[in-house]
């Protein structure tokens, strides 16, 4: 019973660490991808519904799928970290290419991330078809670190179950 009790503390003091905040492209491909989905997607909880006309005119009454391309590419975070610019390019389905850079803020230092205005393209760093970094991009480092990690935890494992199968039993 100690030994469970043990493994379920360690578990809910690990779990924060599974926990991400918000980043700013993040926020900006969900109002996308909730703008392809039309009235169902709500994309009224990322930006405005003028920012999102800017965008995808008559959203709101479009079947969903309007969006055929959705691109976004690294923020550029401001130096106090209360706001950012995030570049984006959407190709609608009769083929007109949207370009922009999304300003995305923190509003009163809150943690929640929202779009407050679009820009012309070139605020941002560059998309990564027009050779920026991918978002999700990591090196090598933290591969090999993710690597090392993941035979930590099958090494701890099987330890674990090996203790396990050495305590006497309770019967």
């Amino acid at each position: 019973m100690r030994r469970l009790a043990a493994i379920l503390a360690l578990a809910a003091a690990l779990l924060p660490a599974c926990a991400q905040g918000e980043r700013p492209e993040g926020i900006v491909e969900r109002w996308l991808v909730a703008l392809n989905q039309g009235s169902a997607g709500r994309p009224e909880r990322y930006a405005s519904d003028e920012l999102s006309e800017g965008v995808l005119p008559g959203w709101d009454e479009l079947e969903p799928g309007q969006l055929d391309v959705i691109e976004v590419g690294s923020a550029a975070r401001d130096t106090n970290d209360l706001g950012a610019t995030v570049g984006f390019r959407v190709e609608r389905l009769d083929g007109t290419v949207v370009e922009r850079t999304a300003r995305v803020e923190r509003l009163d230092g809150s943690p929640r991330w929202r779009i407050e205005g679009l820009e012309p393209p070139g605020a941002a760093p560059p998309l990564p078809s027009r050779g920026g970094p991918a978002i999700g991009a990591a090196g090598l480092a933290w591969w090999l670190g993710a690597i090392g990690l993941a035979l930590g935890l099958v090494l701890a494992a099987f330890a674990t179950m090996g203790l396990a199968r050495r305590a006497p039993d309770a019967t």
